[in-house]
């Protein structure tokens, strides 16, 4: 389901009630009693109901004195136009709030499309003109002087509506709502998705009546205000957190005014940080730890340190709260690895982190061992006694209380002289931990696995590991005399999930 949310700023003494003179207008929709063509809903309507009540104690007034319910398509048109009539008259002083819950969808040629409460014992074409087109909508709004909030509550993925395989081949015609151009139809308009593009938004738990996004959306609205970028960030920490990080809202902002110069909150409380912010811990959590060895003469690997800030870089660009540490021997190594489990310890079993690692490994009785920066092993027994063994780092991430943990070995295989070279293949042992997910990319081969990894965890769209890793080994395949071999393994599918960090303001 896809909500786009409301908007905060923070007010000194006085402000409030100087802001609540001004029109504040909210339309509300919840549609629920669909046919079984089409598919009911569960909580859309009670969703509605405890976001309408929220903003009326925002001073909203709703354009149709209440919320509207299973509406079709005259219905929604109707209240669309009320509403947009209202904040016309209001001037640009007013503030708007429409916020949707039902179906969506999006046609592969003509855009997004809110559905209506309508018979259909089956789905065809006809349902694109019985339905409101959301881009209609929103250049309406863009009319105005005033800004809107928008929440879209729906979902993002494909659509898999009960006859729809049957009608149109696979369903594949009827997409959840996907990214606008961001042009000029969203102007003036803070936008909040539910959920992330191409995913699903749950409906609530089975013993709760609304879903983690309205329940999250009410109760930011009726703290304290505070600035409307503040008031989202936490609406979509609350949905990750709540949800263990399978649902991600998505926020974005196409005001002509600073989000911080609008604010919707409850004007009964007076601003209190305590109130009005409410701390997470980071959810996300990452350490890179990239040695050279440039004392080692012969054996150095300067680009070991560029790999790890690469990939820094690319972790922090995707939410990750990234500690590297550079040149680390044994006792840094152990430190730096010591803190970032005390890190998902703190931030609880929501979390997730991810370890990369680039320097040198080696094996020693089908055991793998990451060698530490100062030095490098003769012996086997110099092995066992200054380097870590992986099955012991393994095993310490393993009981951290974060949900899922990817453990990245951009390692180079070092080999003990009068030993045979296996390929490091002692890391397969662990492919597929109870939750911790291992990548190995043999470091030998230059910064072709960096280099990839950085580029598809930057994506536009949020992406899973899983997906990650099938387009990093398919990128390496196709580079020139490609012969590094990518090794992934996962104990199930972990919610480790990449994305490039939304714009937030217009440019």
């Amino acid at each position: 389901m896809l909500i786009l949310g409301g908007a905060a700023a923070i007010t000194w003494p006085g402000h409030a009630q100087e802001k609540s003179k001004a029109a504040h207008y909210a339309l509300i929709i919840g549609n629920a009693a669909y046919s079984d063509g089409i598919g009911p809903l569960e909580n859309s309507v009670s969703d509605a109901l405890l976001v309408a009540d929220a903003i009326r104690n925002c001073r909203f007034e709703l354009v149709t004195g209440d919320v509207v319910r299973d509406a079709d398509r005259s219905t929604m048109l109707s209240s669309l136009r009320e509403y947009v009539n209202l904040m016309e008259e209001a001037g640009p002083d007013a503030l708007g709030f429409l916020y949707y819950a039902g179906h969506g969808a999006a046609h592969e040629d003509r855009g997004n499309f809110l559905i209506p409460v309508q018979e259909a014992a089956q789905l065809d074409d006809a349902l694109w003109d019985d339905s409101i087109s959301l881009e209609s909508v929103m250049n309406r709004l863009a009319k105005l002087d005033a800004p809107s909030v928008v929440a879209i509550d729906a979902c993002r993925n494909v659509l898999r509506l009960p006859a729809a395989q049957r009608a149109l081949g696979g369903g594949e015609s009827f997409r959840g709502l996907r990214r606008s151009a961001g042009g000029a139809g969203e102007r003036n308009m803070f936008l909040s998705f539910a959920t992330w593009e191409g995913e699903t938004a749950s409906d609530g738990f089975a013993d709760e009546k609304n879903g983690p996004y309205a329940t999250s959306l009410a109760t930011r609205l009726t703290a304290p205000p505070v600035t409307v970028r503040d008031m989202f960030e936490q609406v979509r920490v609350d949905v990750l957190d709540r949800t263990f990080q399978v649902q991600e809202p998505m926020n974005l902002s196409r005001l002509q005014r600073r989000s911080i110069d609008i604010s919707i909150g409850s004007e009964d409380q007076v601003y209190d940080p305590e109130l009005a912010w409410k701390w997470h811990p980071n959810l996300r959590h990452a350490l890179v730890v990239s040695n050279a060895y440039s004392g080692m003469k012969g054996h150095g690997r300067p680009g070991a340190d560029a790999d790890g800030r690469t990939i820094a870089r690319a972790l922090d660009a995707s939410g990750y709260k990234t500690s590297q540490v550079r040149n680390a021997g044994l006792s840094d190594v152990s430190i730096a690895l010591k803190d970032f489990s005390t890190s998902l310890d703190k931030a609880g079993p929501a979390s997730v982190g991810v370890l990369y690692i680039s320097g040198y490994a080696t094996m020693v009785d089908g055991e793998a061992y990451l060698i530490p920066d100062g030095w490098l092993p003769e012996t086997e027994a110099d092995v066992r006694y200054g380097s870590i063994p992986f099955g012991d780092l393994v095993s310490q991430l393993e009981g951290s209380a974060a949900q899922g943990l990817v453990v990245v070995f951009d390692c180079e295989p070092f080999v003990l002289a009068g030993k045979d070279a296996d390929g490091m293949s002692a890391f397969k042992r662990y492919l597929g931990e109870k939750k911790v997910a291992v990548v190995y990319g043999p470091g030998a081969s230059g910064s072709q696995f960096a280099d990839a990894f950085a580029k598809e965890i930057r994506s536009a769209d949020r992406v899973s590991i899983d997906t990650v890793m099938a387009r990093v080994s398919a990128d390496i395949e196709k580079r020139p005399g490609a012969g590094q071999a990518v090794w992934f393994g996962t104990p199930s599918a972990l919610p480790v999930f990449f994305r490039a960090n939304a714009d937030i303001e217009p440019a």
